[in-house]
């Protein structure tokens, strides 16, 4: 069973709504505007090439948009985030990461990280999502930063997890402690015990 770090939140302040909601959710998640963007700015980082950036662009747009606005700000988006790419001194290791964590049980914390920096000796996972107070108290940044260590064989004090608006590309990070890594642990742990003997239950 998978919990993307998106909804860890509310699963923390209510396993039980959580599990029930996931019946409504059985069709799965449409595309949003937030994906399309990420994708999006993935195949910037892979191919260097804003033209081909929003061509990807494009194609989501036929499928799934219609809204004038939202769609001319994804442009807008991507053109200010490679702009503010191609000036900063940020090198991306990598982007668009699936999480799995942890790989050996069967509750993991899903979801994407969409870009991970290489600063000088360490990594640095990002999302691309609005800096709202008390982000840090999040269970899923520690839990973050222990998955990416782990993804790329890095010890964990080496790892920064932030967040990024894209309006504006303003950058937030921190990094968590062994003990405050491992309380996250425990609780996500508890909460994954919790969800496993409501699931049965949701489907009944």
């Amino acid at each position: 069973m998978k919990i993307s770090h998106k909804d860890l939140e509310a699963c923390r302040l209510s396993p039980k709504s959580w599990v029930e909601a996931q019946g409504l959710n059985g069709g799965g998640r449409r595309l949003g505007y937030g994906r399309a963007l990420a994708l999006a700015i993935m195949e910037f980082h892979k191919t260097n090439s804003v033209a081909s950036a929003s061509a990807k662009i494009d194609q989501y747009v036929a499928k799934n948009f219609t809204n004038e606005k939202r769609i001319a700000n994804l442009y807008q988006n991507l053109d200010d985030y490679a702009t503010w790419f191609d000036g900063s001194a940020v090198i991306s290791a990598d982007s668009n990461v699936l999480l799995a964590f942890p790989v050996d049980q069967n509750w993991q914390l899903g979801g994407y990280v969409a870009r991970i920096d290489s600063l000088a000796s360490r990594y640095r996972a990002i999302l691309f999502e609005g800096i709202a107070a008390g982000w840090k108290d999040q269970l899923r940044m520690p839990l973050i930063q222990i998955a990416i260590a782990q993804l790329y064989g890095r010890p964990a004090n080496e790892v920064r997890v932030g967040l990024q608006e894209i309006d504006g590309n303003v950058i937030a990070d921190t990094r968590y402690s062994k003990a405050q890594r491992d309380a996250a642990f425990m609780e996500f742990m508890g909460i994954g015990s919790k969800v496993s003997k409501l699931w049965p239950k949701a489907k009944s």
